[in-house]
């Protein structure tokens, strides 16, 4: 009868401490969450002036559909271009030092082809 008791105090004692964690997580996944854009560009040369113009566009719509996400939400108060001039800032942030540099030469190449034209 003893073991008995102790294996009922031991599940009681279990389920008390199980209850709590469950509160705490379903708090967590209740919580609102910030709207999150990913982009992705592991396929691209980002020193190639096209694949640049890919990669901008791919930031332009991830970044227009976040911002509209955050804007109905009431997550920002900034207009549309402000939340995109915030999302360019942040992409810029994220870019290694090479992507960056290869971004600008791409840029480079395509004004001087503009140029010739």
């Amino acid at each position: 009868m003893r073991k008995f008791v102790t294996r009922i105090a031991t599940v009681a004692s279990l389920t008390l401490a199980a209850v709590p964690a469950l509160g705490l997580t379903q708090a967590a996944s209740a919580a609102p969450r910030e709207p999150v854009a990913r982009v992705a560009f592991g396929d691209l040369n980002l020193s190639q002036p096209a694949q640049a113009a890919i990669f901008k566009a791919r930031v332009d719509a991830a970044g227009e559909k976040l911002c509209r996400e955050r804007i109905n939400a009431g997550l920002t108060s900034l207009p549309l271009r402000g939340c995109m001039g915030e999302v360019h800032r942040e992409v810029d942030r994220q870019l290694s030092d090479n992507q960056r540099q290869a971004l600008t030469v791409a840029a480079r190449a395509s004004a001087s082809q503009m140029a010739a034209r």
